[in-house]
């Protein structure tokens, strides 16, 4: 179960991309605020998993429960967007909050997609592969961090909120009902274009061939 925990970690693009924009936010910051961003979402792991019960039945109680379900990885997204799109000195102070957050919603998606339920090998897997993902990414757009890569995060960031919003609303528009299915057609009616329904010619099946000889015609007259 640990491989499945981390690949739901890393496949599901609800709880990977909040991930990888939290790596490219502690990779634009000095070293000592990164280090306190990466405590802060460790602590939101260990808070969502503490209360985790407590913040499900929160969200599923009231009507769309299913729909509201799927909002961790919105939130996440949404709020590490507007920390990825903030200038850089706003950015240090939306930071800690945003990393308790994404590490309280990971917490609550990996417990929500848990195939076994009790398993705490599934939870570790997504942790680790939480924690890969993160750092990961912070080290390599640190090591290739130029002045100019600030653009590209904010272009980042604004991606994350857009696909935030589009997803949490989504969640809550109602989709159309599948009409009734239609009766199946009444016996004895054919199908329009059916050949069934071109009576056959009575000259059909004794034409000849012109191939074929006059004393050998198998056609009976």
């Amino acid at each position: 179960m640990l491989e499945r925990g981390a690949l739901s970690v890393l496949l599901g693009y609800q709880r990977a991309l909040p991930l990888l924009g939290l790596g490219c936010a502690l990779a634009t910051v000095r070293s000592r605020e990164a280090a306190i961003g990466a405590v802060l979402a460790i602590l939101g792991l260990w808070l969502g998993f503490a209360f985790r019960d407590w913040l499900i039945n929160a969200v599923v109680s009231g009507s769309a429960t299913t729909g509201r379900l799927g909002l961790p990885g919105p939130i996440s997204c949404l709020f590490v967007g507007l920390v990825l799109a903030a200038p850089p000195r706003l950015r240090v102070w939306l930071l800690p909050p945003a990393a308790i957050l994404v590490g309280a919603m990971l917490a609550i998606g990996i417990k929500l997609v848990d195939p076994s339920f009790h398993d705490p090998n599934f939870l570790r897997g997504g942790v680790a592969g939480g924690v890969w993902l993160v750092s990961a990414v912070g080290l390599t757009v640190h090591l290739c961090y130029r002045p100019w890569l600030d653009v590209a995060m904010r272009i980042l960031g604004s991606w994350l909120i857009a696909i935030g919003l589009l997803l949490g609303v989504s969640i809550f528009v109602s989709r159309p009902s599948i009409g009734s299915v239609p009766p199946p057609p009444a016996e004895g009616l054919e199908r329009p274009g059916s050949l069934d329904m071109i009576p056959d010619s009575p000259t059909v099946g004794r034409r000849k061939s012109r191939f074929v000889q006059p004393g050998l015609d198998p056609v009976p007259q």
